[in-house]
């Protein structure tokens, strides 16, 4: 199982291979004002939201856990990309309107419940309107749930946005 120091490097990684050249299509001006302190990602739900209910990797694949994290929302609030990609995804998956943005590199992320107008190979900015929280699944009607995949593996969608690298205290002079 990868560590969160290599899941870690991977986002970096990640972000540093999708950070946007100037004249590209996917860097429009930032519209998001909860922009990570990196400037790589940002909040899917402005300005920072409270976290509901935390990642909890489960200790195998196949058992339970939660998958992603949830922000507090009402139905209605708009969602926005939390970074530029291409979304792979819209529609219900059980009984819940889901988008899923495909940021490359292995890099996907996943919102719902979110009722969204855009269609698959819609290209999306940082910040850029995805949808609407929707009601349905375990969210319904208080929070959005925000997953992401690295090469097929939830990992948590915050290392994205907070800072978890550890204090190193240097001498002084």
């Amino acid at each position: 199982m990868k560590t969160v120091s290599a899941i870690s490097s991977l986002i970096v990684g990640a972000a540093v291979l999708l950070a946007p050249a100037a004249a590209s299509p996917l860097s429009p001006v930032p519209a998001n004002p909860a922009r990570a302190a990196s400037g790589s990602w940002s909040w899917p739900l402005p300005p920072v939201p409270e976290v509901v209910r935390s990642f909890d990797a489960p200790a195998e694949r196949w058992l339970s856990g939660h998958r992603g994290v949830d922000l507090a929302g009402s139905p209605g609030d708009t969602v926005s990309a939390p970074a530029a990609g291409i979304v792979s995804f819209v529609g219900r998956i059980v009984d819940r309107p889901v988008i899923v943005i495909d940021h490359g590199s292995g890099l996907l992320t996943s919102f719902e419940p979110v009722r969204s107008t855009l269609g698959v190979g819609a290209i999306v900015g940082i910040g850029d309107e995805i949808g609407m929280i929707a009601t349905g699944a375990h969210c319904d009607a208080r929070c959005l749930h925000w997953g992401m995949r690295l090469d097929g593996e939830y990992i948590d969608p915050l290392l994205t946005i907070r800072d978890t690298r550890p204090s190193i205290l240097l001498p002084l002079g």
